[in-house]
């Protein structure tokens, strides 16, 4: 469950302050959510307050269980670390048996081969893999998607929805995304952003016709939250 507790926040959004949370309260129960609002250009910063990687200026976030970081951002997937390095570092945040986790992630991508060596070093394709197996090595309560799934027609893609539904089973998912398709298939009810607040409806396909689709990318002039000392961004996934 995520709950929100008399939050109020005004990130800054092309350079300016926007209102976006006041006063707002809620308790985001188990569920499948996709989030809509008619102004996606905020949905990177309402999936940070969410997902706790920035606190609101007012008010708290509340999180019961494990939640994802936004599975979907890949920026932190760089630098002259190896692809075993990351993984071990992720296995010390979440307390995690490292063996399991190498096997998850080199079972999934396409050329574990890789994974020995420096990020920096790595096709487009091995990082934008490894972002995605990577997120389903730990077992998360809630898991947050900012962008799309992997949706090209591959192996990859193929193993890893399939996992992926197996981890989704009795948890939480909060998606955010431009992918209509993929927000009907994997979502139940819609989670609305607007007025200042959100609130639940449970006729997503109805919802999902009346809000506009989120840009493809977000422009927001925030810095991009921080797991590993690099920054997320975004990649081919939700381009």
């Amino acid at each position: 469950m995520i709950s929100l507790n008399s939050v109020s926040d005004y990130p800054y959004v092309f350079g300016a302050r926007r209102p976006m949370l006041s006063d707002a309260s809620l308790d985001i129960a188990q569920g499948r959510y996709a989030v809509l609002s008619r102004t996606p250009e905020l949905h990177r910063a309402l999936i940070d307050v969410l997902a706790g990687l920035r606190p609101p200026l007012r008010g708290f976030v509340a999180h019961e269980g494990r939640v994802s970081w936004p599975i979907g951002r890949q920026g932190f997937v760089r630098g002259k670390v190896s692809g075993l390095r990351m993984i071990e570092f992720v296995c010390t945040l979440y307390d995690i048996d490292p063996s399991l986790a190498m096997d998850t992630v080199g079972d999934l991508v396409s050329s574990p081969e890789y994974l020995v060596r420096p990020i920096e070093d790595w096709p487009l394709y091995m990082r934008q893999e490894f972002s995605f197996a990577l997120a389903l090595a730990p077992a998360f309560d809630v898991y947050i998607i900012d962008g799309a799934m992997p949706f090209e027609p591959c192996r990859f893609t193929r193993l890893w929805l399939a996992l992926f539904e197996e981890r989704l089973v009795g948890r939480t998912l909060i998606f955010s995304t431009y992918r209509r398709n993929q927000m009907a298939d994997y979502c139940t009810k819609a989670l609305i952003h607007e007025r200042g607040g959100f609130r639940i409806e449970d006729d997503l396909d109805q919802h999902i016709r009346e809000f506009p689709s989120r840009p493809f990318r977000n422009e927001s002039a925030d810095p991009e939250p921080d797991l590993t000392g690099s920054s997320f961004g975004q990649g081919q996934f939700d381009a």
